[in-house]
Formats: C-alpha cells, structure tokens, sequence
C-alpha cells in the first residue's frame, strides 16, 4: 500500500482553466510533457467546481486564461487561494495590457504569459514559479 501511496504523491496535477479548445489542448500537452497529471475546465466555473469537489485536492499549480465565461482566472485564483488547492498560478492572456486585466487586481505572486506563447517560454514561466521540470520529457 505504501508504493502505491508514493506513486500517487510523486505525480504532479496541474489544473487548466481555458475556454478556447485549442489552446487548452495545446496548453494539456505541454504540461503533460512536462510531467503533470491534467484536470481540465473550459471556463472558470467548471474550474472553480473542480477545486471544490474535495476539500482534499490539491494542485501544484493551475493554469488558467484571464477572461473567460462563467468567471474570470483571477476568480479561480481567488478560489484556489481561499480554499488552499493550489498557491502557483500561471495566467495567460491575450492582452496582458488590457484594462480588464489591470482592474481585477491579479494576484500578486502569479506569473502571466501573453498568448501566443512558444513551449520553451511556457517551461520558463513554470520554472519561474518554482515548478520543478522532470527530467524524462522523451
């Protein structure tokens, strides 16, 4: 019971709020490649639902889209905080400059990414968060 226990601990999660099914796919494998297990929400409600589904979930670090339907990243972040599931966060945006963006007050501890992004520059971020890479990506 106790290597199963291990395996478990040792996978890394990783929640992804995005509403636009591409990026969200594309975003998926680059964490997956990166070693993490991927839950997945296609706005910011689903993944304020996901974050309460159990008070025992926890996430290494959530990825999430600034402006989505249903509630924004920074609402997830706010959950996520409250509820002590995650304290890494990476935002993505089309428009990091975008008054919405400036107005909503963003975390200060997150880190932002402004779309279209390349994997490396995805990788950097995570690192910069202090997301730990594996070192099997074959």
């Amino acid at each position: 019971m106790t290597p199963r226990k291990q395996e478990t601990n040792s996978q890394r999660r990783a929640l992804l709020a995005e509403d636009n099914t591409f990026i969200r796919e594309l975003v998926a494998t680059y964490l997956e490649k990166l070693g993490y297990e991927v839950s997945q929400a296609p706005n910011g409600a689903d993944a304020i639902d996901i974050l309460n589904q159990s008070s025992d979930q926890h996430f290494d670090v959530i990825v999430t889209d600034l402006l989505m339907p249903k509630a924004s990243g920074d609402r997830v972040i706010k959950e996520a905080r409250r509820s002590g599931a995650c304290d890494r966060f990476l935002v993505m945006s089309g428009n990091l400059y975008d008054p919405k963006f400036t107005s909503e007050d963003p975390d200060p501890d997150s880190e932002f990414i402004e779309k279209p992004f390349t994997f490396t520059d995805f990788e950097a971020k995570l690192s910069d968060l202090g997301c730990k890479q594996k070192a099997e990506l074959s």
